[in-house]
């Protein structure tokens, strides 16, 4: 049987405000053919919508979460026996011409197939403090850290919309379930399984719908780092001898760090102030010129922002109560166990234009 070239997966659960906007754009790069939905569970027009842009949509009653709905749809539909390549995408994200260009020569190159997936660069549209924060973390986390992680064959995350993988690696693996991260645990299995090299490019970009309030902002966020902290737990960081396990103990070192800092600053800031304001305006002055300033003039010039400056204020904010959670989300797992899983998602938005980027 001949194989087919690419697929793509769609997981979602109640996505009727935005799965159509995706669909539509998916369309300008795969058939209809090759576009799949997994429907788990939705009690809204998620089915309706995207029967209209593919055949191809399974529905699931009741709801099994999102992993388990994926590894479905793949047996279902035999996506690992019919195509050289798989694109799990989520329901809020929008493939921007340079993904499927900048990743499939990657993987075509690789005769030797050594490589497992290639990750792209996840963007987002900044119209609020909220979403410029976000925008400015996505330049931090992949311009940066990522860009880092790929040399040393430790990234710690091939994210849901922006991955493109063999489909070997689902003859191998099954995306696992367990945690609220399962683009992380699944990240960290293939780490852990030897499965292939993970490749990370700049070049290829996807547009994602980030939350606009500041209450779906910490929901989100709580969900990530206790997704962050059960992976810990499950693939046993940092005792597994992988250059991935160096990785995230760095970088899970660094956020309890941040944590502590914060409370300490928090409790003993009044009386810094009070009797040696100098004791507090030196750590603050390296850190506004040595971190904040040059990382918000890499996002401004990286995606024509420049008003992310008068976000200054609000994005010290952000960085305070993100920490906090961070610390919360430590001793909830890692101490508590606390081990709920679920789709969990940030309330939805219809947008008029996913493309932009501009505050």
């Amino acid at each position: 049987m001949k194989l087919r070239k690419i697929a793509v997966l769609i997981p979602a659960h109640n996505e009727e405000k935005v799965i159509g906007k995706t669909l539509g754009s998916l369309l300008k790069f795969v058939t209809p053919q090759d576009l799949y939905v997994v429907s788990d569970g939705s009690n809204d027009s998620t089915e309706e919508i995207a029967r209209k842009y593919t055949s191809n949509v399974f529905s699931l009653n009741p709801n099994v979460g999102k992993a388990t709905a994926m590894n479905r749809a793949i047996r279902k539909f035999k996506l690992a026996e019919r195509y050289r390549y798989l694109i799990p995408m989520d329901a809020d994200t929008i493939p921007t011409a340079s993904f499927i260009k900048a990743t499939l020569p990657i993987l075509e190159k690789d005769k030797e197939e050594k490589i497992a997936c290639v990750v792209g660069k996840v963007v987002g549209y900044g119209n609020n403090w909220i979403t410029a924060y976000r925008l400015w973390e996505y330049e931090i986390a992949q311009t940066i850290h990522k860009t880092a992680q790929a040399k040393e064959s430790a990234v710690i995350v091939c994210p849901g919309c922006a991955t493109i993988y063999r489909t070997k690696v689902f003859k191998t693996l099954e995306i696992p379930t367990g945690t609220l991260t399962e683009d992380m645990d699944f990240t960290f299995l293939i780490h852990r399984k030897k499965v292939g090299k993970i490749v990370f490019t700049e070049e290829a970009k996807v547009v994602t719908q980030d939350p606009r309030t500041l209450k779906d902002f910490l929901k989100q966020i709580r969900r990530w780092y206790t997704g962050f902290w059960q992976t810990v737990l499950k693939h046993e960081i940092p005792w597994g001898g992988q250059p991935i396990d160096f990785e995230v103990a760095l970088l899970a070192s660094e956020g309890i760090f941040n944590g502590l800092i914060v409370i300490m600053l928090l409790v003993l800031l009044p009386v810094v102030l009070f009797k040696n304001p100098v004791a507090f305006a030196i750590p603050f002055a390296i850190d506004l010129l040595g971190f904040m300033i040059p990382t918000l003039f890499l996002t401004a010039a990286r995606n024509n922002v420049w008003k992310i400056f008068f976000y200054l204020p609000h994005f010290y904010f952000l960085r305070v109560v993100s920490s906090l959670i961070f610390l919360k989300s430590f001793l909830s797992v890692l101490l508590v166990k606390d081990l709920k899983v679920g789709w969990n998602k940030a309330v939805r938005y219809t947008v008029k234009y996913y493309g932009a980027t501009s505050l």
